[in-house]
C-alpha cells in the first residue's frame, strides 16, 4: 500500500497530508496515455512484423510480381512505341514513292492504353488492361494479314505490267504550283481565230516565254519540227514512250533535244514559246495512246494531292477559247 505523503505546515508547524493538485493530475493521466500509446504502437508493429494473414501474403506475392514485370513491359511499351513510329514514316515514305505526292494528313490516333495508366494499375486493373492489349493486337495483327494479302497475294506486277506504269505520262510538262496555269482543256472549244468551235485534241499551259518544259513520261523521240510559219504547232517535239503512249509539246521556242534521243521522265526538253499558230506564249500537250487522243489531265497523277488533281480536272471542262 502507497504511504501517504506529508508536507510541513509553517503556520501552525505541524506536518499535513499532501493535498493533490491539478498539475500531479495532468502529469499522471497524460504518463499513462503516453505509455498506453507507445504499448498500442509496439503491439501493432510487432504484428505486422511477425503475424501475416492470407489476404497480406497474397498482396505481397502481387506486388513482388508487378514490382519485377512492369519495368519488363515499360521496355515493351517504348519499343512498341517506337515501331509505330517507325512504321508510320515507312508507310508515309512508301505513299511518297508510289504517288509522288505527299502523304494525306490524318488526325493523331489515341493510344488505346496509356502507358502511366498501364503501369499504374493495381492487380485487377492490370488483368484488366492486359484483356484489352490482347483483344486490341489481335485486331491489329488480323489488319495487317489482310494488308500483306493485298499487297504480296492479289497486287502482283509482272515486267509488261511495270512497263506499262512506267510509260504512262504522269506528270505536268510545265511548273504549275498554284494550279492555275491550265487555261484551255480537251474537247470541243473556239478557234482563237475564226472564233468557230473545233476539237482541241490537247491542253493549252500558259507559262512565260523560256519557261522549261519537261518530258512526262521516259521515252524516244521521234519527231522535232521547226516551223517559222504562224500556223500550225509551230515549233513541237514528239516522244514515244511504248505501250502506244506518245506526247506533243508544241509552240515551243528552243528545243534541247535530238532527233532519236532517249529521254528520262523529268528531263528539260525545250522551253515555252508562241511559235506556230498561237496568239500568247503558251504550251500546247497532247497525250495519244493507241493513236487517238485522250484528255491529258486525267493522266496527271503524280505530285499532286486528290484536290489539285480535282482542280485541274474542274478546269478543263471550262468551255473557253483556246490559245492555238
Amino acid at each position: 500500500m502507497k504511504q501517504p505523503k506529508y508536507v510541513y505546515n509553517s503556520q501552525n508547524c505541524q506536518y499535513e497530508p499532501a493535498r493533490i493538485t491539478f498539475k500531479d493530475v495532468f502529469f499522471y493521466v497524460f504518463g499513462l496515455l503516453f505509455a498506453s500509446a507507445v504499448f498500442f504502437v509496439a503491439i501493432v508493429f510487432l504484428q505486422n512484423k511477425f503475424v501475416q494473414t492470407d489476404y497480406e501474403i497474397a498482396l505481397r506475392a502481387e506486388n513482388k510480381v508487378l514490382q519485377k514485370h512492369k519495368p519488363v513491359l515499360e521496355a515493351s511499351l517504348n519499343e512498341i512505341e517506337a515501331t509505330l513510329k517507325k512504321l508510320q514514316g515507312e508507310e508515309q515514305t512508301l505513299y511518297t514513292k508510289l504517288f509522288n505526292a505527299p502523304p494525306p494528313s490524318h488526325a493523331a490516333i489515341a493510344s488505346t492504353l496509356p502507358k502511366d495508366q498501364v503501369l499504374l494499375a493495381d492487380a485487377s486493373g492490370f488483368k484488366s488492361l492486359l484483356s484489352v492489349l490482347n483483344e486490341e493486337s489481335s485486331r491489329l495483327l488480323e489488319k495487317s494479314s489482310k494488308g500483306n494479302a493485298a499487297f504480296s497475294d492479289r497486287i502482283k506486277l509482272n515486267q509488261k505490267d511495270l512497263l506499262l506504269l512506267t510509260s504512262i505520262p504522269s506528270i505536268q510538262p510545265v511548273s504549275n504550283p498554284d494550279m492555275n496555269s491550265l487555261a484551255s482543256g480537251f474537247g470541243q472549244r473556239i478557234n482563237p481565230f475564226h472564233k468557230g468551235t473545233y476539237f482541241h485534241p490537247g491542253i493549252d499551259f500558259i507559262a512565260p516565254r523560256g519557261s522549261d518544259v519537261v518530258a512526262t513520261a521516259p521515252g524516244r523521240v521521234i519527231s522535232i519540227s521547226k516551223n517559222d510559219l504562224q500556223a500550225g504547232y509551230g515549233n513541237q517535239i514528239v516522244i514515244d514512250h511504248g505501250n502506244g503512249f506518245t506526247t506533243r509539246y508544241a509552240h515551243l521556242e528552243e528545243i534541247h533535244v535530238r532527233y532519236g534521243e532517249k529521254i528520262i521522265k523529268g528531263k528539260v526538253i525545250g522551253t515555252v514559246g508562241n511559235s506556230g499558230g498561237s496568239i500568247a506564249p503558251h504550251l500546247h500537250y497532247e497525250i495519244t495512246h493507241n493513236g487517238e487522243p485522250v484528255n491529258p489531265v486525267l493522266y496527271f497523277i503524280e505530285g499532286l494531292s486528290s484536290s489539285q488533281h480535282q482542280e485541274l480536272i474542274d478546269l478543263s471542262k471550262k468551255q473557253n477559247q483556246s490559245l492555238d
